[in-house]
């Protein structure tokens, strides 16, 4: 599944293209930055079975608990938040964990956009 990581200064935009997506397909983010905060998530469902999309982001595998550094919680078709101050994330390995979470089939086609900020 093909991520994309761009850096301009001090932001980052990254975009992670999924086909064949199922609710536990996961996309492994390589920012190589420790320190940083989402500013803005846009998850659309393109195509496949599901109706909807869940996204969820974290600083481990399979995010759960306090791994968790966003996760949407309303499911859409297509989701576009953004977070006043940011959705605060530390990771000493530099990587984010992605998960669309559609609520059905594993034939989904996905596109995910981040924005983040460097730094606290």
């Amino acid at each position: 599944m093909p991520v994309q990581v761009s850096r301009k200064g001090s932001e980052i935009v990254a975009a992670v293209s999924e086909t064949g997506a199922g609710t536990t397909t996961e996309a492994e983010i390589p920012l190589g930055i420790a320190r940083g905060r989402i500013l803005r998530m846009t998850c659309v469902l393109n195509s496949g079975t599901a109706d909807t999309v869940d996204p969820i982001i974290g600083i481990a595998t399979n995010p759960s608990g306090v791994n968790v550094v966003i996760e949407h919680g309303t499911p859409a078709a297509v989701v576009d938040a953004s977070y006043a101050g940011g959705g605060i994330t530390f990771s000493s390995d530099g990587s984010l964990f992605h998960r669309s979470k559609p609520n059905a089939g594993t034939d989904n086609s996905i596109t995910t956009v981040y924005h983040i900020a460097v730094g606290w």
